[in-house]
């Protein structure tokens, strides 16, 4: 401890002390790496932590997406918390802001010293390609948020969700279990949604068996002509709205029909349904991400790895606790 004083020039150590031992350091022809001083002056001067950023990039047409919608500020907040925790900090930037291109977005990233990105998903339109200098960054998909390059990304197991939902509301008591979904979401599962459901499908009776409603953009109308035609007993879904317009059709939830929801933090969270775990999405997101920082694993993956989280059923006021058989 008196070495690393005395060459530090610390006032802690007597004159004569110091001195001796700068002599002896001259004799062994020792110079201080400025890196490592620097690097530990930082370490014992708690009182200034410097916070490394590493990029949100959404891609949504609003700007402030993932803070304003309360369906999509989960992801961001779990990846916020997470860096922080790491020593990092997550900032902003929008790919869709006026006169932005990647390669723009590409050297601004690099001029502000940030090594890692996060790039998010964004609702329609979405990014279907995204061309930064990938060379120069680590990168982690949250969820499939763009359709090129293929990146290592950090994911829901829809899956996993769909059949822990069809399991539950089946052991329950309701045997016509219909499931609504938009167009994009079922993209966004890469088709994990409708393998889940004719899995189950298969092994139930064809008479209660109820095809599968895809729609893009929400309808009242196509809801109400599927619920016409399929009469199902509970509707499964990722729509906040459908649960009003099942009730504006008259049907009275839960006694006449269910609805459960496949995605419920941040969005209907007193509904039935999958706790997709969103803020644990986001953190792990930050956490991989982190990881290849410090590894320099930099450029796009030879082969992009996926990482599953898997959500758990919550009950809620749309569903009865048990249906009569």
């Amino acid at each position: 401890m008196s070495v690393s004083c005395a060459l530090r020039h610390s006032p802690r150590v007597k004159k004569e002390t110091a001195e001796r031992i700068w002599a002896v350091a001259r004799e062994l022809g020792y110079s201080p790496d400025p890196r490592m001083a620097a690097a530990m002056t930082r370490v014992r001067d708690t009182k200034f932590k410097t916070l490394e950023p590493v990029a949100w990039l959404n891609g949504n047409l609003n700007a402030h997406a993932y803070s304003e919608y309360t369906w999509l500020a989960p992801y961001r907040e779990g990846a916020a918390e997470r860096c922080m925790e790491l020593g990092y900090k997550l900032d902003d930037f929008w790919l869709r802001e006026p006169g932005m291109t990647d390669r723009r977005m590409s050297s601004i990233l690099e001029n502000r010293g940030i090594r890692g990105v996060i790039v998010c998903p964004s609702v329609l339109p979405y990014v279907p390609r995204l061309r930064l200098e990938w060379r120069h960054f680590s990168s982690v998909s949250l969820e499939t948020a763009v359709l090129a390059p293929h990146l290592h990304r950090v994911e829901a197991d829809y899956y996993h969700n769909i059949q822990v939902a069809l399991k539950v509301l089946r052991r329950i008591g309701y045997r016509r279990i219909g499931l609504f979904l938009q167009n994009q979401e079922q993209q966004r599962s890469r088709h994990k949604y409708i393998a889940g459901l004719l899995y189950f499908q298969s092994g139930i009776p064809a008479r209660e068996r109820v095809p599968y409603c895809g729609y893009k953009l929400f309808d009242p109308g196509i809801l109400k002509a599927w619920l016409d035609r399929t009469k199902p007993d509970v509707v499964l879904a990722h729509h906040s709205k459908v649960l009003a317009s099942v009730r504006d059709f008259g049907f009275r939830v839960p006694r006449e029909i269910g609805v459960a929801h496949l995605s419920l933090d941040g969005d209907c969270e007193d509904w039935a349904g999958i706790w997709k775990h969103k803020r644990l999405i986001g953190a792990q997101a930050a956490e991989q991400l982190v990881s290849m920082i410090q590894n320099q694993r930099k450029g796009l993956p030879e082969v992009a790895c996926e990482t599953l989280v898997p959500g758990e059923w919550r009950h809620g006021k749309t569903l009865l606790p048990h249906v009569k058989k």
